[in-house]
Order: C-alpha cells, then sequence, then structure tokens
C-alpha cells in the first residue's frame, strides 16, 4: 500500500525530468524491495522494519500539503528531494536480523551512498529519454540530500541553502522528532 501511494505521488510530478528519474528508481525492484524492508535508524526515528518507507511516504505527504502555502518553493524539487534523503539507508543498515550499521553505512554513510544512488539513477534516466538530465537539476538535488540533517554537528557535510533544502531539513526533522516521541 504504501509503495504504491509512493508511486503515485511520485508520478503526480509535473516535471519530466524529475517523473523520468523516479520511474528509474520505482522500476528498480531491489532497490525498492529494500526500501520496503529498511528501518529508517537504529534506535531513533521509525526503528523498525519498513520504518524507512513510512517516513519518506509520510514526508512526501507533507510536502504535498504544504506546497501550495508556499508557491515560492519548487514542490516537484521537494517532493523528490523527500523521497531521496534517505535512500543510502537502504544501504547503509542491515536489516535481516537485527538492526545494525553496514560496513559501508559505518565507513561511507548514507548522505554519500545516497548520492551515489542519484548519480545512478541519472544515467539510467538519460539513457532512457535520450536527453542530458539538468545540471542545475542534479545539483539541486544532491544538495538536498547531502544538506538535510540541516548542520554539521549533525553530520551534514553542507548546509542547506536552497529553499527546498531548508523546508525538506525542517520537514524531515519535524516528522523524525515526532516518531522517535510518540
Amino acid at each position: 500500500k504504501l509503495v504504491a501511494r509512493l508511486g503515485e505521488m511520485l508520478r503526480g510530478m509535473n516535471d519530466l525530468h524529475l517523473r523520468s528519474l523516479a520511474e528509474c528508481f520505482l522500476m528498480d525492484e531491489p532497490l525498492m524491495h529494500k526500501l520496503s524492508r529498511a528501518p529508517a535508524g537504529i534506535k531513533h526515528h521509525h526503528a523498525y522494519h519498513g520504518g524507512l518507507l513510512e517516513h519518506i511516504v509520510n514526508l512526501m505527504e507533507v510536502v504535498l500539503r504544504i506546497a501550495p502555502c508556499y508557491p515560492q518553493v519548487d514542490r516537484d524539487l521537494l517532493l523528490m528531494g523527500a523521497f531521496l534523503h534517505d535512500i543510502g539507508k537502504t544501504r547503509e543498515l542491515t536489516y535481516e536480523r537485527d538492526l545494525a550499521y553496514s560496513d559501508e553505512g559505518q565507513l561511507i554513510g548514507h548522505l554519500v551512498i545516497g548520492v551515489s544512488l542519484l548519480e545512478d539513477k541519472i544515467r539510467e534516466a538519460e539513457k532512457l529519454s535520450g536527453e542530458p538530465f539538468p545540471e542545475e537539476l542534479r545539483l539541486r538535488l544532491q544538495h538536498m540530500i547531502l544538506s538535510h540533517h540541516g548542520e554539521y554537528e549533525f553530520g551534514s557535510p553542507k548546509l542547506p541553502m536552497t529553499l527546498e533544502a531548508i523546508a525538506l531539513h525542517f520537514l524531515d526533522n519535524l516528522d523524525s522528532k515526532i516518531h522517535s516521541i510518540s
């Protein structure tokens, strides 16, 4: 049910480049299987099987609700950022038995893994469409992944510098805080 809602939201984007990119993620069955099983964390928010997908879908639902209040924010870019911000956790964490960090997760972390996954899917989208992916869009998506923790002391290599990155940081923080308390 959550995977279907995720697909519906991503396929509802108006931006053709983002929709094509989203389709490359949605067609990757092994990745989507991992996404549906992965936790969002080990101890804090959504620390259970399927928690990552629940967190991402909830965050995307919030984006769709608040976007009309902020017309200066690119809704599709923020929606794609919400989808991608923690995608690296599918490889950062192990969750077949106990919840733990993979070697890749300990050595590289989900931000770098997420940017790597994004780059792979951008190349796929370019092959499928026969068109180059816009460089500015690539940079904005990378920036959202790398800055979504919002502060250097929380592991962000960059601080959020675009409207969409700032919005993503605060919305992600809101969702994670609410779920870590409830």
